[in-house]
């Protein structure tokens, strides 16, 4: 699925909440630019419908390091859960299906 957005989040105007409840899916895995901007506002939007956002550290950027880490830092104490790409990709190596 490919969503078209016009403002910072992936959720506003989208249809994107829909489809993920439709499917069944609960958590995301947040990447992209910008930081503070887009990152942040599908994250704030995500936490607000109920999903689990977790945002990939080394798969996001900012045009500032320092942004980028005050960011990143807000997020995971209020909205989602930042991750080590390494760890997400062990969580998804350890899981039975």
């Amino acid at each position: 699925m490919i969503i078209r957005k016009t403002t910072p989040s992936a959720f506003f105007g989208t249809p994107l909440a829909r489809y993920l409840v439709k499917n069944g899916i609960d958590t995301l895995i947040v990447c992209g630019e910008t930081v503070s901007g887009c990152v942040r506002a599908t994250v704030v939007e995500g936490k607000f419908h109920g999903f689990g956002m977790i945002i990939a550290e080394e798969c996001v950027y900012d045009r500032h390091q320092a942004s980028r880490a005050i960011n990143l830092f807000d997020m995971d104490q209020k909205y989602g859960e930042v991750m080590a790409l390494a760890d997400i990709v062990k969580h998804f190596e350890n899981r039975t299906v």
